[in-house]
């Protein structure tokens, strides 16, 4: 994977926001750095294998993403804007930015920046995110 400035910026605000946190402070930045490069790579599934199955929206989420990454190119980045540590994770207001283009060339391209909340739960030895909100962000052009 080549290394962007975007996902240097990505690197640089996970690190600055997290960096005073607990030891697992490391691992939800590297879910939600992974997260954004999923979608660089066009890699729903490696996007939808941080996502808990029983997550309530979880076939919109796989829907939207699936053909989001098969019909775009997409550029993401995302920043912590605040976190909160809950019973058994954690709750993140994030600062997402989307540009999208599609492959074919046939529709303008997009750019979205949202507001995206977002709950993870450790799973085993993993962070599984058990909400994220609003999963239409997602959505491919």
């Amino acid at each position: 994977m080549p290394i962007t400035a975007r996902s240097l910026i990505c690197a640089l605000c996970f690190g600055a926001i997290l960096a005073a946190g607990p030891p697992e402070a490391d691992e939800v930045s590297s879910l939600l750095l992974d997260l954004s490069t999923s979608l660089q790579e066009g890699s729903a599934a490696r996007f939808l294998s941080h996502i808990d199955h029983r997550f309530k929206d979880y076939a919109v989420l796989e829907d939207n993403v699936v053909a989001m990454t098969a019909q775009d190119e997409v550029a993401s980045s995302v920043a912590v804007l605040e976190q909160r540590k809950t019973g058994e994770g954690y709750e993140l207001r994030l600062d997402w930015l989307l540009e999208l283009k599609t492959i074919s060339g046939d529709k303008p391209a997009e750019r979205r920046r949202s507001e995206v909340i977002c709950r993870i739960k450790r799973s085993g030895k993993q962070w599984k995110i058990s909400a994220l909100a609003p999963v239409t962000f997602f959505r491919p052009l």
